[in-house]
């Protein structure tokens, strides 16, 4: 083997070692999860006897996790070249989606999970809020319900905003946070928020807000997926402190009512969300990879985030409630 032949095999070899060494230092941050991950009997006996690692620290306060998130979507929304936008087809949403038998694209999927979500509004009437509404895709997919002017989206992103305005043209799409949203007492039939609360500070917050803005009778709906421990939050910049953190949907049911919503309705969908999208994601990685359009260090660099992603993801839920 000539020296050019040698030298291109050991950078292969020291990219994709690089690569999949990050996800699982990320991983075994928490030996819990590393264990889920590895399903090593030896490996889970010890995991808890072993301290955790200690986090990196965090961008400060809410304003940092706020910048965190901004730079992560702005990437995932806007980064046309990006081999994760490849995957994900031409769909403007941002979601895992919700999977059956039929479904074959991930837009048919975020279609399908919008479609669910709406179905717990019966009557869709009146003014509607979407929360965290990302580049408009579920924005937009309200105005098959709702005519413009009742419909109103809030982001923390200017430059999703700007997206959201050419997505719904007439609808009222402005920046602002979810825990503290600046809108009048009693102003919203229903509330929808779809797979963004992990991100606030708090959801607690959160819930309180929009209890506050919607009418009596008015309904909250919600795609919401959980993390796997406190420490999590504790070590990515894109998650609020432990506050937020919720370990099942008895606990959601719990905090929920607390807040004094009612007819509080819990389901753990996590095979048909997270799950299913993780499998479409492995099929679609190698398809690409045979294809030629992903070469090894981009399909290991998917397949190992979403490893990581497994491996600290808890259920996901879908929420509904009343004022």
């Amino acid at each position: 083997m000539d020296t050019i032949a040698v030298d291109l095999k050991e950078d292969l070899k020291n990219t994709l070692f690089r690569t999949i060494s990050a996800r699982i230092d990320l991983i075994g941050y928490v030996p819990e999860d590393l264990a889920r991950l590895a399903g090593s009997a030896a490996l889970k006996a010890t995991a808890a006897e072993r301290p955790a690692e200690t986090a990196e620290p965090k961008a400060p306060g809410r304003a940092g996790v706020e910048a965190q998130v901004n730079e992560l979507y702005d990437e995932i929304f806007y980064n046309k070249g990006s081999a994760m936008k490849l995957l994900l087809g031409e769909t403007e949403y941002g979601n895992f989606g919700y999977w059956n038998d039929t479904t074959r694209t991930q837009h048919q999927a975020s279609e399908r999970l919008l479609d669910t979500l709406l179905d717990f509004i019966p009557e869709k009437t009146g003014r509607i809020l979407d929360v965290a509404c990302g580049l408009g895709a579920s924005t937009r997919h309200l105005l098959n319900h709702y005519p413009p002017e009742n419909v109103w989206a809030i982001n923390i992103s200017e430059k999703q905003i700007g997206s959201v305005r050419k997505n719904a043209p007439g609808c009222n799409a402005m920046v602002m946070t979810a825990v503290d949203m600046a809108f009048e007492d009693a102003f919203f039939d229903n509330i929808l928020c779809v797979e963004a609360a992990f991100h606030f500070e708090t959801r607690r917050a959160f819930l309180e807000s929009a209890r506050r803005i919607l009418k009596d009778g008015g309904r909250l709906v919600m795609s919401d997926i959980l993390l796997t421990s406190r420490e999590r939050m504790e070590q990515f910049p894109v998650f609020p402190s432990p506050d937020n953190h919720l370990s099942s949907a008895d606990e959601y049911r719990e905090l929920l009512n607390d807040v004094g919503f009612r007819d509080v309705v819990v389901q753990d969908v996590t095979r048909d969300v997270w799950g299913a999208h993780f499998q479409h994601v492995a099929r679609r990685a190698h398809e690409e990879l045979f294809l030629g359009t992903l070469n090894i260090v981009q399909t290991m660099d998917i397949l190992w985030t979403h490893y990581l992603i497994n491996a600290i993801t808890g259920p996901c839920l879908f929420v509904s409630a009343r004022k």
